[in-house]
Order: C-alpha cells, then sequence, then structure tokens
C-alpha cells in the first residue's frame, strides 16, 4: 500500500467551511507560498504569494486548474492521496549559457485525483527559492491513445505592469516569435490579435516580479502561448492555432499513458535582476542525454547573409565565403556560416569549403530549410532534414566532411507533430556530434540541458529586424533593452548583434550599444552580423573585445535597470569578467557600475568601449578596477557601452 505523509509547514491540508479543502507548498527559504483551494463542487484553483522586505503579497491571483481530454474532463475532482517531499536539489553543469555550475532546492508536493468517473489526475507542484512550477500527469499505463483538447490554466495578474510580445499571426513564415516585446504596459492590455501573447511574459505586480513561461516540453504535447479570458487581466494557456504549418497537423495533443506534461512556470523576484538571473527553466528540465558532451563547444562565428542579403541577394558566393571563413581566422571565431541557398551556389563545393575553413581552424555550420509541409518556401537545400532516414544520411555525410553543425529554420508552428520534428532532429543530431541552431523556430523549453547541443534558438527579432521591419528603427532600441529580462532569461538566443552599418532601415542606437549586445544577449553560437570590412575597420579595443568575448558563461550577474529604461550586467568566463551598459532612451545617461561583484582584495585591468563623440564613433579607455571601484559612464541618447576585466596579473 502507497503511504502519504505530511511535513508541515511545507504542506498542509486544511478543512475549510463549505467542504473546501486547501493546501500550501512553500519554497526552502520560506519565501514563495503556492497555494491550491479545491472548492465544494471539486474544482481547482491555485494562487502564489512572495514575502520579502518585510511583506507580503500577492503575485497571482486565485487561478484555474483543470484538464480537458476528448474522452474525460477533469475539472470536478475529489482527492484521493497526497505526497510531499523537500527539500530536495541537485547539482548539474551546462554546455552553454548564463552559468555553468547550477544548483537546485525546491519542495514537492503531489495531490492524486479522481474526477467523478474515477479517472486518474495527479498534479504535481514546486516550489523554487526562485519561483514556482506546476503541471498534470494523467498515470497508470495503457496502450490507448488519448487527446488533450485543452487546458484551464490560466496566471490572474494583480494591477501593475507587463511586458509582453503578441503572438505571431499565422503567415508562411510565423508563429516564429519574431515581434517587438512591448511595455510597460497595464496588465489587462489586450493583445493586438486574437493569437493573443507569446511566454515568456514578464509582470511587475505589487512590488515584485514574474515571468510566466513553460518547460520540459516532450514529444508527448504541444507548446503553447496565452490568451486573455472574459477578465483582461487573466491569462489563459492555450493550445497552438489551427492554420499554423498550412493546417498540417492539429491543436491537440496526443499520447498513451503514463502522460506527463510540460511544466507551467512561474519565476518571481524581488526585484528585476532575479528575474535575469534566473535558470529555473533548465531546473525544470530532463537531465542531458549525452554521456560525454565534451564535443559540444560554444563559439563565435562570422556570418556572411546580413551584409549582403538587400544588396546582392544573398551574396554567399565562394569568395565571400572564403572571406568570412578568413575574418573568423583573424578575429579567433571558432566558426562560420554557409547559409541558405549553398546546395544551388555557382562555383560552391562544400568539400572544398570545409577544407579550406579546417587549414585555418575554422568549424563550417551549414544552414538548412526544415521542409516537409512545415512550410513552402523554396530557399535550400529543404526536404533533408524532415524525413528520417534522409536526415541521418545527410548528417552522417556533414559528419564525415568535418561539417561542425547545423542551422534549420522555417519552423512555423508549435503543434505538437512540430515539437516532435524538433526532438527528433536534437535525437539524431546527437548521434553524429552536430551542434543544432533552430530558426524560425519556437522558444527554449528547458531543451537546452536536456540536449546540449542544442547551442541556440532564434524565436526573435533580432538585427534582422534591420531588414525586414521598417519599425524596428524606432522600436529596436526599447525592444533590445527589455530582451535580457524576457526572452533570454529562458535559454539562448540567437539575435546576431553587433549590425553597425543600415542594410534597409537605419538604426539609431550607437556603435558601442550594438557591440554591448554581444555581452548583453546570451547564445551558444553568437553570429555577428556586419560586413567582413566593418569588423576589420575597427579600432584595436573594439576588435580585441569580440576577439575575446565568450559564448557560453560561468556566471552572469544583473547590476541595475529596469526594462525597457537601461541595463548593466556583467558576465564571467574563468577569471575574465565581461559588462555591458544600453540605454535605450532617446536622452544621455550617467550609467553607474559598482564593482562589489569583483573579488575581493584583486585589481584588473579594464578596458571600456564607451561612446565616441557622435553615436558612430568609439571611445577606448583603460583603467585599473577592484572590487571597491565605483564608475560612471557617461552613454549618449541610445547609446551604451561595455568593457573587459582582465586580472592584473594575467
Amino acid at each position: 500500500m502507497k503511504k502519504y505523509f505530511l511535513l508541515l509547514p511545507l504542506l498542509a491540508l486544511l478543512n475549510c467551511s463549505g467542504n473546501t479543502e486547501q493546501w500550501a507548498i512553500t519554497s526552502p527559504d520560506g519565501m514563495i507560498t503556492g497555494q491550491i483551494l479545491m472548492d465544494s463542487e471539486g474544482q481547482l484553483s491555485y494562487s502564489l504569494h512572495h514575502q520579502g522586505q518585510g511583506r507580503q503579497a500577492e503575485i497571482i491571483r486565485p487561478s484555474p486548474l483543470g484538464i480537458i481530454r476528448e474522452d474525460q474532463e477533469f475539472i470536478r475532482l475529489k482527492l484521493v492521496g497526497s505526497m510531499e517531499t523537500g527539500p530536495l536539489g541537485e547539482n548539474y553543469t551546462m554546455a552553454t549559457g548564463k552559468r555553468k555550475d547550477l544548483s537546485t532546492r525546491y519542495n514537492e508536493l503531489t495531490l492524486e485525483f479522481e474526477n467523478e468517473y474515477g479517472y486518474r489526475l495527479d498534479m504535481v507542484f514546486r516550489a523554487y527559492d526562485e519561483g514556482f512550477a506546476f503541471k498534470y500527469v494523467f498515470p497508470g499505463t495503457s496502450p490507448d491513445t488519448l487527446t488533450v483538447l485543452r487546458e484551464l490554466t490560466a496566471f490572474a495578474m494583480p494591477d501593475g505592469n507587463a511586458w509582453l510580445q503578441p503572438y505571431d499571426s499565422i503567415t508562411a513564415y510565423s508563429p516564429a516569435y519574431e515581434r517587438n516585446y512591448e511595455g510597460p504596459l497595464p496588465v489587462g492590455t489586450p493583445a493586438p490579435g486574437e493569437e493573443g501573447w507569446c511566454f515568456p511574459a514578464l509582470f511587475e505586480v505589487n512590488g515584485y516580479w514574474a515571468l510566466l513561461t513553460e518547460s520540459n516540453l516532450q514529444h508527448n504535447f504541444y507548446g503553447s502561448h496565452l490568451k486573455q479570458t472574459g477578465d483582461p487581466s487573466t491569462y489563459a494557456v492555450v493550445p497552438p492555432e489551427e492554420e499554423e504549418a498550412f493546417g498540417y497537423g492539429h491543436a491537440v495533443a496526443v499520447s498513451t499513458l503514463p502522460w506527463d506534461m510540460p511544466w507551467r512556470v512561474v519565476i518571481t523576484g524581488v526585484h528585476a535582476g532575479e528575474i535575469l538571473e534566473s535558470n529555473l527553466v533548465t531546473h525544470l528540465a530532463k537531465p542531458s542525454i549525452l554521456e560525454d558532451d565534451s564535443w559540444v563547444r560554444p563559439g563565435r562565428a562570422s556570418w556572411g547573409w546580413w551584409s549582403g542579403y538587400l544588396a546582392e541577394r544573398s551574396t554567399d558566393t565562394p569568395e565571400k565565403l572564403r572571406d568570412f571563413i578568413d575574418l573568423a581566422q583573424e578575429m579567433q571565431w571558432e566558426y562560420s556560416l554557409v547559409d541558405a541557398g549553398w546546395n544551388t551556389r555557382r562555383g560552391l563545393d562544400i568539400k572544398e569549403l570545409a577544407a579550406y575553413a579546417k587549414e585555418r581552424n575554422v568549424k563550417l555550420l551549414l544552414w538548412y530549410n526544415s521542409g516537409g509541409p512545415l512550410n513552402r518556401v523554396n530557399a535550400g537545400p529543404r526536404d533533408r532534414m524532415y524525413d528520417r532516414d534522409i536526415r541521418r544520411e545527410e548528417m552522417r555525410w556533414m559528419q564525415e566532411l568535418g561539417i561542425s553543425g547545423v542551422k534549420i529554420d522555417f519552423f512555423s508552428s508549435d503543434k505538437q507533430d512540430v515539437i516532435r520534428l524538433y526532438l527528433d532532429i536534437l535525437e539524431d543530431a546527437a548521434d553524429f556530434e552536430l551542434t543544432v541552431n533552430f530558426h524560425g523556430a519556437t522558444i527554449p523549453r528547458g531543451w537546452h540541458r536536456t540536449y546540449p547541443h542544442l547551442v541556440s534558438l532564434e524565436s526573435v527579432k533580432g538585427s534582422e529586424g534591420y531588414i525586414y521591419h521598417g519599425d524596428f528603427e524606432q522600436y529596436g532600441p526599447v525592444h533590445t533593452s527589455i530582451l535580457p529580462f524576457t526572452r533570454n532569461v529562458i535559454g539562448p538566443m540567437d539575435y546576431t548583434p553587433v549590425a553597425l552599418s543600415t542594410s534597409n532601415v537605419p538604426h539609431r542606437t550607437s556603435f558601442s550599444y550594438e557591440v554591448a549586445l554581444a555581452v548583453a544577449f546570451e547564445s551558444g553560437i553568437q553570429h555577428f552580423a556586419d560586413h567582413a570590412r566593418v569588423f576589420r575597420g575597427l579600432p584595436e579595443g573594439v576588435k580585441t573585445l569580440l576577439s575575446t568575448v565568450p559564448a557560453a558563461w560561468d556566471d552572469t550577474r544583473y547590476l541595475s535597470g529596469y526594462p525597457g529604461q537601461d541595463l548593466v550586467m556583467a558576465r564571467r568566463k574563468g577569471e575574465h569578467w565581461f559588462l555591458a551598459g544600453i540605454n535605450p532612451e532617446d536622452k544621455p545617461k550617467t550609467l553607474e557600475v559598482d564593482f562589489g561583484f569583483l573579488e575581493p582584495g584583486r585589481s584588473y585591468e579594464a578596458t571600456f568601449i564607451t561612446d565616441g563623440a557622435d553615436n558612430t564613433r568609439f571611445q577606448t579607455t583603460n583603467k585599473t578596477i577592484t572590487a571597491e571601484s565605483r564608475e560612471q559612464v557617461e552613454v549618449l541618447p541610445v547609446g551604451g557601452f561595455s568593457a573587459r576585466l582582465v586580472p592584473a596579473s594575467d
């Protein structure tokens, strides 16, 4: 017989008036408490509270829970068992990301229910020191395929501010999470389209911060997003749109039993920096499938496509590709990307190009169209990644040629069939030791822990905004200053920074702002966007920073800032620190840097790259910095700075 036990105060079962039942689970540090309520009709709801700074506040108002299968509804329930464990924890290491060595602490509560017909549903709740998560589980075993139509899950937010990204309208290229983040918006602001809002969604409510997202999405479910209900401040979890991917697949989830569904996640903190630094999404993900991930090498890449797309309609000629390989060698970057159309480029022999790159100690990455029925984009090579047999043969060819990784584009849907394709690609790529970068793609959902060779995903309006989106000149700066608090919190982001020249849409950001994004944005493959001649013409101090900035970090620290206003942050690799400061607003500012995060008693030689006389010029300054140092950095309107700190003994 299964035994159930309670360890107060982590779990409290209270018999309330009206035959309601209530449970609570609290984080190990006692600051975060999730409350779960079952009313007299057997309907579940939850709320979330945070306490700190001598007070307690509501982060999530009472919000519905429940799930509807095609064969059964799990709305009116009765409790048949409960189990609490904790505190629990684990230590693990990430191949990429904002922090290499990670440690978790959490308490877990499982509530076991039956519906009125005796069918089982378990709900698992976890409270971490940095947030709260829950998931639905259908236990037992059955070979029958069951279908989930939708959840009742929602997040009812108190009054406050929100930073949100609209979910894409359905096109041949979307949804791809490539719209501007907007904010601050009043909580409850209607979405601009009927499709709703994306994960992750950031809120500032009752003096605290919360980021809503999901984690550990597997083959057996779809990717969700948010829509407002009759109460506009309530954001419901919804399936993909039926029209995505030209109607291929269905906007439902199917599986046999047991069925373990994705975590619904609330990252929360007293200040915005706790959101920026959080790794809760990877804490909740399955451990790595790789016994040995030493072959996964994060790095920087030269990239010729952005700098010539409009002028020469994708200029990846053999001559240009060799020039960008030479650039990677000169800048000490590990990779060079061969983008779309290489299979039909006149005079281009990939085998010869791979040999050319190998002679220069540069690794090649190849672009592919996801193909199949997902899109109707002709750019090639296509239809080599959709079918498993064809895909594995192509990957075998790449491995034999010495190709290091793939960039796969145009997925355009979060339906379960497409989620399966993502994960099937990752599993096959592991067999051939290929890194993977998904474009035109969904957001990270913890996959970069489970599959460490998933080094990046686009799922962002990045520097391509300067090619395709006329509004990026106006809205790009605020958008980029929100991303470190939203999209980049949940995983690597292939924004492709350092776009200094004008492609189609001018930018108001200063050159120093654009360089700072190479530090502010985390991606296991960091593609640099501009012309080879632009990088070669940079001042030596700027070139040194771009040749040494890592693509994976040992530590990340928020120093100051507010989304949409400004940001100062620091990242560490080994004993070297890198700083980024950005000011998206149309006024000059003084950004203050407190170096108290440095090792006490040690001196660092710092090279600051700041705005020059105008927004197309740099100023380089060398200083000696210690943990006691305080610096004030003057930045232009829509300006920024970066810095590299090396221990004085180096």
